[in-house]
């Protein structure tokens, strides 16, 4: 059996050290690596819980009646939008201003063709309701109709006839 010297121990003596100081420094340098990472996560989610109250996001379709029906799911929009702010957010549109509110005549080039007195196309716009499971016509005029967070907003080009 060989007997270990006085020079054998200190070597491994040296690496324990050396290991033991490795470990320190990597110990550290991960601690203030997670502590930096903890304090981003927390200033990026009170970034968020501020723009949250500044924002609602809505879905909104252009059904163009002709089998075409374009989503714009989740789109961000500041808060006290209406459902013509969100349609212009998305697609050219052309309208009328009366006391009533916006008459929309164009969306994306598609105008309102009015046939005679009684038929014709017209952009009508219509909101989800989840307790009735089913689209409803606008209660008010387009721009009269303030959006909540998770609105869905359906604006269809229909043929009408009375």
């Amino acid at each position: 059996m060989a007997q270990q010297g006085p020079v054998n121990g200190k070597k491994e003596n040296k690496t324990i050290v050396v290991l033991l100081i490795v470990l320190l420094v990597w110990a550290l340098a991960s601690s203030s690596v997670a502590s930096y990472l903890y304090l981003e996560n927390q200033r990026l989610k009170s970034s968020l819980s501020s723009l949250e109250s500044k924002a609602v996001l809505v879905n909104i379709a252009i059904d163009y009646g002709n089998g075409t029906v374009v989503w714009f799911n989740s789109t961000p929009l500041p808060s006290g939008s209406t459902a013509l702010s969100a349609l212009t957010a998305v697609a050219r549109v052309e309208y009328k201003l009366s006391t009533m509110g916006a008459y929309v005549t164009a969306v994306n080039g598609v105008s309102e063709n009015i046939i005679s007195k009684s038929e014709g196309y017209s952009w009508l716009w219509y909101k989800y309701s989840p307790e009735k499971k089913s689209l409803e016509m606008g209660p008010v005029a387009a721009d009269k109709y303030t959006l909540v967070n998770g609105d869905i907003i359906v604006w269809r080009y229909e043929h009408w006839k009375f």
